[in-house]
C-alpha cells in the first residue's frame, strides 16, 4: 500500500501543498497517496477546461447554445472535487465541506 501524506488543498486556486498556509480558512487538509493526488489533479484540470469553455460564451451573450451544458459540466467537476476532498479529508475538512451543503 502506498504511503499517505498530509496535503493542504485550495479549490479556487487549485493548489495542493504539503505545508499549510496560516490563517487560510479556505484550504482543506487531506491525507492522500500519489494515485489519489493524481485523481484530484485530473479533476482540477477538467474543472479548469470546463471553466474556460464556459467563459467563451460570456463574449457571445446572444449565443447561449451549449452554454448551459458547459456550466453544468463545470459544476459537476467542482462537486466531484469536493466529494474527493471529503473522501480524503480529515474530520475538520469533512465538517467544513458539510457546512457548504453542496454534497449529500
Amino acid at each position: 500500500m502506498e504511503r499517505q501524506k498530509y496535503y493542504y488543498v485550495t479549490v479556487d486556486t487549485e493548489e495542493i501543498r504539503e505545508i499549510s498556509i496560516p490563517d487560510n480558512d479556505i484550504e482543506y487538509e487531506i491525507t492522500a497517496n500519489q494515485n489519489q493526488l493524481e485523481e484530484l489533479r485530473e479533476l482540477f484540470m477538467k474543472k479548469s477546461k470546463d471553466g474556460k469553455d464556459a467563459a467563451e460564451y460570456i463574449g457571445k451573450p446572444f449565443d447561449e447554445w451549449g452554454a448551459d451544458d458547459k456550466r453544468e459540466e463545470y459544476q459537476h467537476h467542482l462537486i466531484m472535487i469536493y466529494r474527493k476532498l471529503y473522501e480524503l479529508g480529515t474530520e475538520k475538512t469533512k465538517s467544513k465541506i458539510k457546512e457548504l451543503g453542496i454534497i449529500h
